[in-house]
């Protein structure tokens, strides 16, 4: 695998992770600064559950063949407990997509004053006309956006940490006192929040990464591992680092449903309009595979008239959804139950995965995929 497939894959991933959460500050507030000085426990967590989830999902797929979230789980956890797994994963990548069309409304309307109700409109079309390509449509689109909104969001993360250092220790003790409050999602401990976070994310991509791992099978199994260990990595150092940012600006981000653009605009004004921009397309990049995963779980045949239809249908049922509830309640309520549900999940694949990979040693009767996967 070239380096450049790498990238690709990789920024697709990572597009796919970043979504309305991290890149408009509202998940790494109620998941992150929320922990006050401990704020890079949810990541590290973060970390281990991507990768070695990932990894798990990667092996079913390479060596039994397998290219579906529900044959991974099935592989795993058996018949009746892996529908229960798709069930969870089903239903959080349905709210997934809810609250981040309402985050595309509340974008455009907290920069530029665009009513949320015409914001969340334009990303629902835009929802429906990219997932109508297919998976392999989305990809290509989205790998291509992933490099360039991780790079422009670590620079805010940067710089703003830098800035806000020294009220780093201040907001902390503002939150520790009660004088200022934030959404806490997670429980309200570093290690549940964790446990949460990294549960949603392994949940967000679980069925884009099960096909992944499948289709990828031609290249070495370190590729593969690559990918996923970019995609962990940046996926919680970028949010630590944003985290105490805000943590350190805690007066102004407190409040804020799109807290990124408060430290945009606070290192020059221009930027928290090329901030929205590269909001908008994060979240463009992960609600287009959330349609894609939601409705390829019912209609596999993404050129039919059923799946374009049901697209179509899903979108606007969910854009009514986002009339009447907020982004940072949708977010809140939804990744802090979906995640746990996830972690869950993660436990038992990993778990199993350790136990299965040893057992395929041991017996000697292992595929040629999996000899492969040693060797390389």
């Amino acid at each position: 695998m070239s380096v450049g497939q790498v990238i690709l894959l990789s920024g697709a991933l990572l597009a796919y992770l970043v979504g309305s959460g991290w890149a408009s500050g509202q998940e790494t507030v109620q998941y992150f600064t929320s922990s006050g000085m401990w704020c890079f426990v949810p990541g590290i967590l973060n970390i281990i559950m991507l990768y070695f989830g990932y990894v798990a999902y990667g092996y079913a797929g390479r060596t039994r063949g397998i290219d579906s979230l529900a044959g991974v789980f099935e592989f795993y956890v058996g018949k009746y407990i892996g529908k229960l797994f798709v069930l969870f994963a089903w239903l959080f990548t349905f709210c997934a997509y809810v609250f981040m069309i309402a985050g595309f409304g509340a974008t455009l309307e907290q920069q530029v004053g665009i009513p949320t109700a015409v914001g969340s409109a334009l990303g629902s079309v835009l929802a429906i006309v990219t997932a109508l390509f297919g998976l392999n449509g989305i990809v290509n689109v989205i790998g291509k956006i992933g490099p360039f909104i991780v790079a422009i969001i670590t620079f805010i993360g940067v710089v703003s940490i830098f800035m806000f250092a020294p009220y780093i220790t201040q907001g902390a003790a503002l939150l520790a006192s009660g004088e200022i409050t934030v959404p806490v999602a997670g429980g309200g401990h570093p290690l549940t929040a964790g446990l949460s976070f990294g549960g949603c994310s392994l949940l967000l991509c679980s069925a884009y990464v099960a096909r992944q791992a499948h289709d990828l099978r031609e290249y070495k199994w370190s590729n593969f591992k690559l990918i996923v260990l970019i995609g962990a990595v940046v996926d919680s150092v970028v949010p630590i680092m944003i985290g105490y940012a805000h943590l350190g600006n805690i007066q102004n981000s407190a409040n804020a449903e799109i807290p990124n653009l408060i430290l945009a605009n606070h290192i020059f004004p221009g930027l928290g309009i090329i901030l929205s921009i590269v909001i908008l397309l994060a979240i463009y990049s992960t609600i287009c595979p959330l349609m894609w995963s939601t409705i390829s779980t019912f209609f596999k045949d993404e050129k039919s008239a059923k799946y374009k239809i049901a697209c179509c249908v899903f979108a606007v049922a969910v854009y009514i959804v986002t009339l009447f509830v907020p982004y940072s309640t949708l977010l809140n309520y939804i990744m802090t139950y979906c995640g746990y549900s996830g972690a869950i999940v993660f436990a038992a694949c990993v778990i199993r995965y350790f136990m299965i990979r040893s057992a395929d040693k041991k017996s000697g009767k292992v595929t040629e995929a999996v000899v492969a996967i040693e060797e390389s």
